[in-house]
């Protein structure tokens, strides 16, 4: 068996099993979306796995943008970028300059974002260096550009001795080295060390950073520009990516670029900028609705109310004494148990109790670190989060027994 078959066999056993166990691939039935429930199998269970932080897709202001644009522009503007926008793009990307104080280029998706940008920014004669926990996404924009013959090392999760010593070690041999590594991991929700990072990118000329901050967008930041941005505004060889959907809660990516020159070539240069579709009139409706919200002093109190929700659900998780991979400071949260039968068990029960999360297993994790991983939103009440903390005491013991028999 050659080693694509023998991957792609193992990862469909994988999913597999969790469709026939009920753990995946579901499909809502709900005939209209509240944001806190879903209907599952004629049952509502309260949503712990949803990553619009902020709850805004709700909102009455982006259901109107999106009328709006609709009835203005129609329901799709067919043509590459290449050649024509969107009146609505004009618009939404200068917004965006505004509240993340860099170079903005609005891309179809976040993963097309990266896909455009790295064989652009990153050519023969550099070196990529991974976070091992770095978003899959970016990970698949690497591969292309290691296609280019640039080289690719994965590296221990946020270990930044290791980094410097890469570092020290790849200097005399490349011309830049870059550094790719998410904002707010998507899994366990822990930060980058960007203040650190920021330090050795003061440190060595050679080295370039790039930042996934998808899972940081909105909650955080001034004007909600993410967690990366508002530890270290945009400056010379550093570049952020982030979502407009997620908390954002419209479509599309976004390039936060330092130069002029860059933003312009990736514009030019990037293959999905050439031959990808657009945003569509509808969302970029919504993200003109998002981007309003976001450059006023609202922003701070929708902000406040999620870290409340955080903050609450940390103290809880301590007065139950139960394990949190770590105690975060994102809306995500992981609980570790190892093997993912026991975490399967976990969610199971759970959703017997009337919650939904989401079970972790490889290739999102490793075989080893399988757990439960849920996620906060406004759309939950501090009674939901009480109560979602006392399912998990209560069913912990049996759980952690039936992980001692195995």
């Amino acid at each position: 068996m050659n080693i694509k078959s023998s991957w792609v066999t193992a990862f469909d056993e994988i999913i597999s099993a969790g469709v026939n166990h009920g753990l995946a691939q579901h499909t809502t039935e709900d005939a209209f979306y509240n944001g806190r429930t879903i209907c599952l199998n004629d049952r509502h269970l309260i949503n712990f796995a949803l990553c619009s932080y902020l709850g805004l897709e709700l909102d009455k202001r982006l259901r109107q943008g999106t009328i709006d644009a609709v009835t203005r522009f129609g329901t799709q503007f067919a043509i590459s970028r290449t050649y024509l926008s969107a009146t609505p793009y004009g618009d939404l990307e200068s917004m965006l300059e505004e509240l993340f104080g860099g170079h903005v280029l609005v891309t179809p998706t976040t993963t097309l974002g990266h896909i455009a940008a790295l064989p652009v920014l990153i050519q023969k004669g550099d070196v990529i260096l991974l976070d091992q926990m770095v978003h899959n996404s970016v990970q698949t924009a690497a591969k292309l550009v290691q296609a280019q013959g640039v080289p690719v090392e994965v590296l221990p999760h946020g270990n930044l001795e290791i980094l410097e010593e890469r570092i020290n070690e790849l200097s005399s041999e490349y011309h830049h080295i870059w550094y790719l590594t998410d904002g707010v991991y998507s899994m366990f929700g822990d930060l980058a060390p960007v203040d650190a990072l920021g330090k050795l990118l003061q440190r060595y000329e050679q080295l370039h950073l790039y930042f996934d901050d998808a899972h940081g967008m909105s909650w955080t930041g001034k004007h909600g520009r993410g967690y990366v941005l508002d530890q270290m505004p945009v400056r010379e060889r550093m570049v952020v990516a982030t979502s407009l959907c997620k908390a954002f809660s419209a479509a599309g990516g976004a390039l936060v670029f330092p130069t002029a020159q860059m933003h312009r070539q990736v514009k030019n240069c990037g293959g999905p900028m050439i031959f990808s579709g657009p945003i569509q009139p509808p969302m970029l409706g919504a993200a003109l609705a998002s981007a309003r919200i976001h450059l006023s002093p609202e922003i701070e109190r929708l902000q406040k109310e999620i870290k409340d929700r955080i903050t609450l659900c940390n103290l809880l998780f301590k007065e139950y004494n139960l394990p949190l991979a770590i105690s975060s400071q994102s809306p995500i949260f992981y609980i570790k148990f190892g093997h993912p039968h026991i975490a399967a068990h976990m969610v199971k029960r759970l959703q017997d109790e009337g919650f939904y999360t989401n079970h972790a297993v490889y290739p999102a994790v490793s075989l080893r670190k399988s757990g439960i991983r849920f996620t906060l939103t406004r759309h939950l009440s501090a009674e939901d989060i009480h109560h979602f903390v006392k399912a998990v005491a209560r069913n912990l013991p049996q759980v952690l027994e039936k992980r001692s028999r195995q």
